[in-house]
């Protein structure tokens, strides 16, 4: 039996709440709070596994509460419920010991999967270290970094974690990284979940999940990106659908009708990297997918991805990767 605590001043979302967990015989609300005197003694008599809280509650800050709690009581699974989400306050909940940041309403699906994974979200012991620099490159719009972060997420999840923990922690990236994108409703977080959905293969294979997360990452840049710059779609289009031709400024400027300065600028803004970066980035990592998954040699991975000489394909690999396609290789098979 789980128990549950929920800290909030919604009537309404109060009563669909108490009905939802009503009808699960797995877990039992053991009340309900609406400010931080009634919650901590409610948590001190009841010692609930998980606490569910709205990111205000009147004058008090429902952030300020999460920290106390996990100071207090760290063995308590946190979720911060909001009706909105920005880049500063899904940091400081991170910050504040929470497990993941939810909007409102939340689903009975998704309600009763956070409950059925908290045992096993208890079991992974301590986060990630990387989790406050991956945050912290999103919130500096900082490419580059996010995906050099994604390696060393992977290993540390690899080395630390069994199947079950691996997912249970890739689960809590992908939720996470997805509030990045303002205004994302529920149906399109079930719609990118099923898009990067976490597979068997995936959790048993290194190099497919980097290849997830670097997918990730991207999303929620292009998805932030493109909310701002709706013509940014067709550039995005066009470069995941031309990695094995040659790209130009040119080309990616014609299809979103705008100049090359301008494209320029759009990038460094959103992604603090050139164009042609982040078009290097996107077809090394293919690049590297045919080297994980295929028997290709190196000449034609790179003759595949565009490069003309198999020469410089190596010295733009080794550039952005800080190793040759021969020591990466070596290494993954």
């Amino acid at each position: 039996m789980t128990d549950v605590l929920l800290i909030d001043q919604d009537s309404l979302f109060q009563k669909a709440f108490s009905k939802m967990l009503g009808s699960n015989d797995n877990c039992r609300l053991v009340g309900i709070a609406e400010n931080s005197v009634d919650a901590l003694e409610l948590i001190t008599v009841h010692r609930p596994q998980i606490i569910f809280c709205d990111v205000m509650l009147g004058v008090e800050n429902g952030l300020s509460l999460c920290r106390t709690i996990k100071n207090r009581f760290p063995d308590i699974i946190l979720y911060i419920l909001s009706n909105y989400c920005n880049f500063s306050l899904l940091k400081n909940a991170m910050s504040a010991g929470v497990e993941e940041y939810l909007n409102k309403p939340i689903s009975r699906t998704r309600l009763f999967s956070l409950i059925r994974s908290t045992s096993k979200i208890a079991e992974v012991g301590e986060e990630n270290p990387f989790y406050d620099q991956l945050y912290a490159s999103f919130e500096e719009k900082n490419y580059k970094r996010s995906y050099e972060l994604a390696d060393s997420i992977t290993e540390w999840m690899f080395k630390e974690c069994d199947k079950q923990e691996r997912k249970n922690q890739m689960v809590h990236i992908q939720n996470s990284l997805f509030h990045f994108v303002p205004g994302l409703d529920r149906l399109q977080m079930e719609y990118f979940a099923k898009k990067y959905e976490i597979n068997s293969r995936i959790l048993s294979k290194k190099f497919l999940c980097y290849h997830w997360l670097v997918e990730i990452i991207t999303e929620v840049y292009s998805q932030v990106c493109t909310m701002r710059y709706t013509h940014m779609n067709k550039v995005f289009r066009y470069i995941e659908n031309n990695k094995h031709n040659e790209i130009s400024l040119a080309d990616l400027s014609a299809q979103a009708g705008i100049s090359s300065g301008y494209l320029s600028r759009i990038f460094k803004k959103y992604y603090k990297i050139s164009v042609v970066d982040y078009i290097h980035l996107r077809k090394l990592l293919k690049a590297k997918h045919y080297m994980v998954m295929s028997e290709m040699n190196i000449s034609d991975i790179s003759f595949l991805m565009g490069y003309s000489e198999a020469g410089y394909f190596c010295k733009i690999f080794k550039k952005y990767e800080g190793e040759t396609p021969s020591s990466f290789n070596r290494k993954v098979k």
